[in-house]
Order: structure tokens, then sequence, then C-alpha cells
């Protein structure tokens, strides 16, 4: 008996989801709520792909079969269509930070989702949705309309939430998940009506995962920027409780300096934690630089300033691969200009904080050089800010004094023989003065292997 239906669209779709949810398992750490979300949907997805196909095989040979099983395989195929779009729900809610709507819908959403699921196994004893009689034949309830209702109800809910909180949402993401929802709604409208035969409900959604994918930032991007976003709302909170001159506002600031630093360290970690062998790196050229601009004669206030700034100095990095950043062999022309990027990417990262205007400072300029043949904008002498002056000579000690995926630690001569040599080229001639005299120092900043 040949199948009632075609599913050759049904089996592309599943083939695009389970590549999608291999590069998820391969390649993404899943930390963040976003990155959890994204992956059940990829895992509903999946799932009702594949119940789709069991359908309509069950379906075929309905008249060969016991009843029973095909009331179960389609019970299951809808469990899987109402969770992908409760998850999908919740997957945009999970870009809506710190909102107590979203709070309150979550609760309602979820007990309407096993409200849901109770109905369907209800459904099983009763029939009152779907059953199958005797000879296998598909028999619609009174309320089968209703089964194809409840994701449509999902996607509605979804596109209210996305307008209702468009500004948590930039541009693409928005463009990624609308067209989603287009796709979800046009799949089935197509099968209902011009194609009877051939299954598509889930083929459209497939190719909507697949742009989300392709389209939204990676996972520990977007763990990155809502790390930074809390950290941004701790200091705008930060501000208003200074204004009140209270003494509970001078206790809430303490916490919050506290915390801050503890995220920006554990900022730190993340970025070294991509190159297995700059492990500390970070914390290392902060001290250096905090060090460097103490002997200079800064204030305290720009010393803790500068360390902050060499803990993020690297944060680019986040976005570049960590196959091009462990690599050992040579990088090819293109991996080499991506690296290039990095102090790009962590200086538009680090510009979304307000209340630190000048925490980027360090992370977009630190691989200028003082003769002005660095990147990325080639800017030379006092045109560099001083504190990426400091950090630069800092980043490069750190750089030879530590063991690299490409090289081994350098030996004390060399790396301060590459000071000098660098000294009113690549470094600023007072701040290459200074990192000599802490290399010739028997202090914790003198030449160690890392």
């Amino acid at each position: 008996m040949n199948l009632i239906y075609n599913i050759d669209f049904e089996i592309v779709g599943a083939i695009f989801v389970l590549v999608v949810y291999a590069a998820l398992k391969i390649y993404y750490s899943n930390q963040s709520e976003v990155n959890k979300r994204f992956k059940t949907v990829v895992k509903c997805a999946l799932a009702a792909e594949i119940m789709d196909i069991a359908t309509a095989v069950t379906i075929s040979y309905g008249s060969v079969i016991d009843p029973r099983l095909n009331i179960l395989v389609n019970t299951v195929y809808f469990m899987m269509t109402f969770s992908l779009g409760y998850f999908f729900l919740r997957y945009v809610e999970s870009y809506v930070h710190h909102s107590t709507s979203r709070i309150k819908s979550i609760r309602v959403n979820k007990i309407f989702y096993v409200l849901l699921l109770a109905v369907l196994v209800a459904n099983m004893f009763i029939g009152f949705l779907f059953t199958f009689n005797e000879k296998g034949e598909y028999v619609h309830g009174a309320l089968y309309l209703f089964v194809y209702l409840v994701p449509f109800y999902y996607v509605l809910f979804a596109v209210i939430v996305l307008v209702k909180n468009h500004s948590f949402f930039k541009i693409k993401q928005k463009a990624s998940i609308g067209i989603y929802i287009l796709m979800c709604i046009i799949g089935p409208i197509l099968q209902m009506l011009f194609f009877l035969d051939v299954l598509l409900s889930m083929f459209t959604p497939s190719i909507a995962i697949l742009i989300i994918l392709f389209s939204m930032e990676t996972p520990d991007y977007q763990l990155l920027m809502k790390t930074l976003a809390e950290l941004d709302d701790l200091r705008k909170n930060l501000q208003i409780e200074v204004k009140k001159q209270t003494k509970a506002a001078e206790d809430r600031r303490e916490k919050v300096e506290r915390l801050s630093e503890q995220v920006i360290l554990t900022l730190a970690k993340t970025i070294d934690a991509k190159d297995k062998y700059t492990n500390g790196h970070s914390e290392r050229v902060a001290a250096y630089s905090r060090e460097i601009a103490k002997r200079m004669g800064m204030p305290e206030e720009e010393q803790r300033e500068i360390y902050y700034m060499g803990l993020l100095h690297d944060i680019g990095k986040i976005g570049i691969p960590d196959a091009i950043i462990n690599k050992t062999a040579k990088l090819t022309d293109e991996e080499y200009h991506m690296i290039l990027k990095h102090p790009e990417i962590g200086g538009e990262i680090l510009a979304t904080i307000s209340e630190l205007p000048t925490i980027s400072i360090g992370a977009k300029y630190h691989h200028e050089k003082y003769d002005g043949t660095g990147y990325p904008n080639k800017i030379a002498g006092e045109d560099i800010p001083l504190e990426a002056r400091i950090i630069g000579i800092a980043d490069a000690y750190d750089a030879m004094a530590s063991k690299r995926s490409y090289r081994d630690v350098l030996p004390q001569e060399v790396v301060r023989g590459e000071i000098e040599k660098g000294r009113g080229t690549q470094f600023e001639p007072r701040c290459a003065d200074i990192m000599l005299q802490m290399i010739d120092e028997d202090t914790e900043y003198k030449m160690c292997e890392h």
C-alpha cells in the first residue's frame, strides 16, 4: 500500500532540524536562558517532524493496524506541536529581561500548556477531538479544529510579546522571529487549502529555525550581552540610590560595586577560557596596567578604571571562533583578518555600558602602536588614549611571557629585548621604561612562567 500523504518535504525538514541540533550539540555551550530555550525549540521541532511522518505511515496503514496505535501516534504528534508552540513562546520571552509582565505571562501559559496536554490525554479515551474507527479511518470529533488553533494561539502570543517589548530586540532578531512566525502560519494554510495530500505544516517552521540559527548571535555572545545588560542595570540602580543620600543607599552602592567587580572578573575568566593557553591572562594584564598607572602617578580612581579596562581588553575575542583562537598552524588570510576584528568587536560591546563610558577604550585601542602602524585605526602617539598605551604594553609583555598555541614561553632576556626594541615605535617610551623597570625589579611583576 502506498502512503496517502507525500512526506518528502517533512523528511527534508527533519534533516534540516537534525543538522541544527547537531550544530548546537557540537559547537554551542548551553548556558544562558536564551540558548536553552532555542535548544528546546529545536528538539520539539525535530520530534514534531518525526511524529508527523509517523502519522502519515500509521494512517496510510490504518486498515491493518490497531486503531489505538493510530490514536496514540497522533496524540503524541499534537503534543509535540503544542510543545513547539509553547517553547517557542518561552524562547521569545527569554529575551525580555526584568519584566514583571513576562513573569505573569510565563505562569499563565505554563498552566495553559499543562491543561492542553491533559486535554489530549483525555481525548484518547473520549474522542471529542479525533479518533479512529475499526476500519482505521480518521474520524474528526466535534472539537477537532481545536488541535490546529492551539499552535496559532502561541504564535499570536509571541507576536504580542515581540511588539510589546520591541526595545529588547535588535532589528535582525525581530526579522528572524517574524519570519519564523510567518512560516508557522503559511505551512498549515498551504496544506489545508491547496496541498491536502502533502505534509507541509512542519516543513516551513524547519526552514525558519535554520534562519534563526544563522542570523542570531552565538550563545556565548548572547550570554555576554545578557550579563552586560544586567551590569548596566545595576549601575543605573546605583545612580538612583546615591541620589537619595541615605545610609541605605551607601550600603547598596558598596554591594553593587562588589558585585560589578565580580561580574567583570567572571567575564574576564570567560574570555580567557576560550584560549586554553591564556588562563589568567586578562587578570595579569589588568594587574600590570594598574601598577604602571600607579607608577605614573595616576589617581586611585583612574587606577581602578584601568584595572577594569585591562580585565576586559580582550572581550572582543568572544566573537571569534574557538577554532581560530586555538589554532596551532599558521592562520589563513581570512582567519587573520577575523582576529584583527576583535578590538572593534570589543569596543562595540563595552560601549553599551552607559554608566562606564570609558570602559571600551582598552578593548578598542590596545593594539594601536605608538608609531601609527597598529590596528584597527592606525592612530599614533598622543592620539592613542593613555589607558590603551598602558594596557598595550602590559598585554604585549604577558603575551611574550606566556605559553601560546603557536609557541612556548619566551626567555626573560628575549622579552626584555623586544620591549627595548619597541620603545618609541610599538610602545610609548614612558610606558616602556616603567615596564623595563618592573621586569628588572625583584617583585611579583618580574618575568615568570605563566
